[in-house]
């Protein structure tokens, strides 16, 4: 029982933790929600994110599946799995450490010589906009299958979960519904000071952004290398 409650715990924490990672970082849906976020009101980017939570949680029962058939393989072969997983997630840690999102705004919508920016602040939207709004964040996300390698990576830190989920299939249930809770409350969070913020918004915000989780991933990278390395002395 007790062990049934630590992996009930850990799947929650993992679940939203995972649907923060695959959220945070400033790629092209990022900056769509935030340019929405600016030029159309809060709802206008809410929605964007919420459209791609829709395309995360598709890569995500996808990605659990292909884990889930390999699942025993995985447990077999743990210890290459931390050195490689670390590897892949420390590289994409660079990645995110050296891109500029900014680079990548449309200077239709958003000015980088022109900040702060005036814009207005929209509560409602039309339906029809918020339909828009979800279609158009969803099918720019679910166009990077990059999200799958990226998924497998983070979930073959997690073994633990599809090992107990063969047990009771409720835990792959709750791991979905915590991780869309996760990348639901990041996209709420973000529009929210995006649009509290407005007025002093600066471009390298997003830089920072990007930076403050490519140090969480870099710190991932090395628990997952560390633990590889206690696993292999230990045995």
């Amino acid at each position: 029982m007790e062990d049934l409650f630590a992996v009930t715990v850990l799947t929650l924490l993992w679940g939203i933790g995972v649907g923060i990672l695959v959220s945070a970082p400033m790629g092209p849906t990022g900056i769509l929600v935030i340019q929405r976020t600016l030029n159309k009101g809060w709802l206008a980017g809410f929605f964007t994110g919420i459209g791609a939570v829709f395309s995360d949680l598709f890569y995500a029962i996808l990605s659990t599946f292909a884990v889930s058939l390999v699942v025993d393989w995985i447990d077999a072969n743990q210890i290459m799995l931390f050195f490689v997983a670390g590897i892949l997630i420390a590289c994409y840690g660079v990645y995110l450490w050296r891109s500029n999102p900014a680079s990548a705004l449309n200077s239709k919508e958003m000015s980088s010589t022109k900040m702060p920016l005036e814009v207005r602040t929209i509560s409602k939207v039309p339906g029809w906009s918020v339909m828009k709004f979800l279609f158009s964040g969803f099918g720019l996300t679910v166009s990077n299958p990059f999200i799958v390698v990226y998924f497998l990576t983070l979930f073959s830190r997690i073994g633990f979960i599809f090992v107990a989920a063969e047990r009771h299939w409720g835990f792959y249930i709750l791991f979905f519904i915590c991780i869309a809770c996760g990348a639901v409350a990041w996209w709420l969070l973000i529009t929210w000071l995006i649009n509290k913020i407005r007025n002093h918004f600066r471009l390298k915000t997003l830089r920072n952004i990007n930076r403050s989780i490519a140090i969480v991933m870099f710190v991932i990278a090395l628990w997952g290398v560390g633990n590889g390395v206690y696993t292999l002395c230990c045995k």
